[in-house]
């Protein structure tokens, strides 16, 4: 067994060697190589554009707080703010930043930088920017001091210590790699300029990524932390499971439900599953017909069975009810829950003035995901009971984004996870529900929702019970015109070899493994 693992360890080490060519010489200690495979590639790499989950966030890049993993003594820890205050009516707030900070270009972390990667961010203008959205002024008040006027009174320490659209960067970068004044998109695209513990060494798309260790990161290093980690892209389950099973890969982001007990046969190998904010939607095209009819939609609703989310899901998720997951402030429990009954989904499709035979729609869903696939299967299979033809494409989730993205294109039904850049339930009703949103991929259009959800944002930072009435208000209509199908929300398994310790997992930040602090024991 010691013999096998030096091997896979001399496999890891000699691949290291022939990208970092002489960076290690005869005699050195050689670099400890964390690798981790990742089932899903990022399109960019830019802060200020990619809204979903990335390699780089909280390792190459860093926000002024983050927020703890549950029971822990305190909600936040400071970051790149050492410590920050805020005003009684909760509209200014002042940000202490930390002194001795540098980027990975060399140049230092100051108020000035903070400013600059916040405005870079709004001025691009896409989805990320949202974050910011009520922020009315930043005032650099000193070189480590910061200051935000807020429109009104919002739960402003979680969002700046949100998972997406908080990063900063280095002005000195991104001014000497700005073209005809992109901000630098086009180079930020490929390469990243953070605080983080890794720098990005190399990234060769649809194959991997490479971070070193930043040897002035200003949270300082100890022993047995990985000095490199390879990031592999894999989509196809059965060669991420060999990896994993002859240790060439640490750790691994996905296992199909249906697989996890058999792998956990495996000696040296560990499947945690952790409780989650992660939820699963088939969301109704609201604006194309035949699904913008609303009985069209809770006909649909009815002909879902539910029962197969446990079956699938192997126990590891339940019935989503309704837009939020249970665990989210905010949630209403005893919220109207759709059920399997197929008899009442013909009445209401009679209703709406079709009849079986007569419904043909089209559904997406994001290829590498089984648990996807088998959930959309089952929906084929359920609708075509009560008489309603669906057509079903699998491909890269970039492809059907953009298609989803043009109402021409678009689909009847969107297959979408989502969890939440900050833990608030206007994090979920903004991004899928409000009418002007561009990541609302559904078309719903609801005045009074769009109301509602402005008014609880503006007071859930002092009047947190109003804000809930309002949130609860929501969640009622959402599910009376049945926006989605709401499929499940689901625990977050994490395949590792026991030989990786002092993994924590932190539902703020899902699928997002932080490398700084991992040690590895082979």
């Amino acid at each position: 067994m010691k013999f096998k693992k030096l091997y896979l360890l001399l496999i890891i080490v000699s691949f290291v060697l022939a990208i970092f060519g002489s960076g290690y010489a005869a005699g050195e200690e050689q670099p400890l190589v964390l690798t981790y495979v990742l089932s899903t590639e990022p399109d960019t790499l830019d802060p200020a554009i990619w809204f979903t989950t990335s390699p780089v966030n909280l390792n190459l890049y860093q926000n002024l707080l983050e927020v703890n993993p549950e029971g822990s003594e305190e909600t936040f820890s400071p970051m790149l703010a050492e410590s920050y205050s805020v005003s009684e009516d909760g509209l200014t707030w002042s940000f202490e930043i930390r002194k001795g900070v540098k980027f990975h270009d060399g140049t230092n972390l100051n108020a000035q930088a903070v400013k600059f990667s916040i405005d870079r961010i709004r001025e691009i203008g896409d989805s990320p920017s949202g974050i910011w959205k009520g922020v009315e002024e930043m005032k650099v008040l000193s070189d480590y001091e910061i200051e935000f006027k807020l429109s009104a009174p919002i739960p402003f320490d979680y969002m700046v210590a949100g998972g997406y659209g908080t990063f900063m960067v280095s002005p000195n970068t991104v001014k000497k790699q700005e073209k005809e004044g992109d901000l630098a998109q086009g180079w930020m695209a490929d390469h990243a300029i953070g605080t983080g513990p890794y720098k990005l060494r190399e990234w060769v798309r649809g194959q991997h990524m490479i971070f070193e260790k930043f040897d002035e990161y200003w949270g300082g290093w100890q022993e047995g932390y990985p000095d490199i980690v390879v990031v592999k892209f894999v989509t196809e389950y059965s060669t991420t499971r060999m990896m994993l099973e002859k240790g060439e890969a640490d750790m691994v982001d996905f296992v199909p439900a249906d697989q996890v007990e058999d792998l956990r046969k495996n000696e040296g190998i560990t499947v945690k599953s952790y409780p989650s904010y992660e939820t699963l939607y088939f969301h109704f095209n609201n604006q194309k017909e035949p699904t913008d009819n609303r009985l069209v939609r809770k006909a649909l609703s009815y002909a879902f069975n539910y029962d197969s989310v446990s079956i699938i899901s192997k126990g590891n998720a339940k019935p989503a009810r309704g837009i939020l997951p249970s665990a989210m402030w905010g949630f209403k429990k005893d919220l109207f829950q759709y059920s399997y009954d197929p008899e009442k989904a013909k009445e209401i499709l009679a209703e709406a003035g079709f009849k079986e035979g007569e419904l043909t729609l089209t559904m997406a869903y994001a290829a590498q995901d089984e648990l996807q696939r088998q959930l959309a299967e089952v929906l084929k299979s359920d609708l075509s009971k009560i008489g309603v033809n669906l057509e079903i494409e699998a491909a890269p989730w970039a492809t059907i984004r953009s298609k989803q993205l043009n109402l021409e294109t678009s689909y009847n039904i969107f297959s979408r996870y989502w969890w939440p850049d900050y833990i608030d339930p206007h994090d979920f009703v903004l991004y899928l529900l409000r009418s002007d949103q561009s990541s609302n991929y559904s078309y719903y259009k609801n005045p009074e929702v769009d109301r509602l959800i402005d008014e609880a944002h503006k007071i859930a930072g002092h009047d947190r019970e109003k804000a809930i009435e309002m949130y609860q208000k929501i969640q009622e209509i959402v599910v009376e015109d049945a926006q989605s199908i709401f499929v499940l929300e689901q625990n977050w398994l994490v395949p590792m070899r026991t030989w990786v310790k002092d993994y924590v997992y932190n539902p703020a930040y899902p699928r997002i493994v932080k490398f700084y602090g991992l040690k590895l024991e082979r």
